[in-house]
């Protein structure tokens, strides 16, 4: 994993608790926006999900060729950051690199949820 001041590789590995963390996951590109998006919003990053064996990936209903099992995916959210301005801030911001970007709202709680 990229050197950075703000994630720990154990933030990233799969939560079926089984396998590994593949070598070079999460992607550079991944740990740059990441930091980025702590950096502008000078707030913690939480990572929910990041990279996801080919078997949990598909427990948890994820794609089959999900970004998530190639370590280019995290879902997350912003500490004390409403998931709908992060969601939009991202689009602005890297929407034109490729990236699959998505959110899951939490209508009951706007800080709560995930992009």
């Amino acid at each position: 994993m990229k050197n950075n001041p703000y994630f720990k590789e154990s933030e990233f590995k799969c939560k079926c608790g089984k396998c590994e963390l593949p070598q070079n996951v999460p992607s550079d590109e991944l740990i740059d926006i990441l930091c980025e998006i702590r950096e502008h919003y000078n707030a913690p990053v939480i990572i929910n999900s990041g990279y996801r064996c080919k078997e949990h990936n598909a427990e948890v209903g994820g794609a089959p060729k999900s970004q998530h099992a190639i370590g280019s995916a995290a879902d997350f959210v912003v500490k004390g950051v409403k998931t709908e301005e992060v969601h939009q801030y991202v689009l602005i911001t890297y929407g034109e690199r490729g990236l699959g970007i998505a959110i899951k709202h939490n209508f009951n709680d706007p800080y709560a949820g995930f992009v």
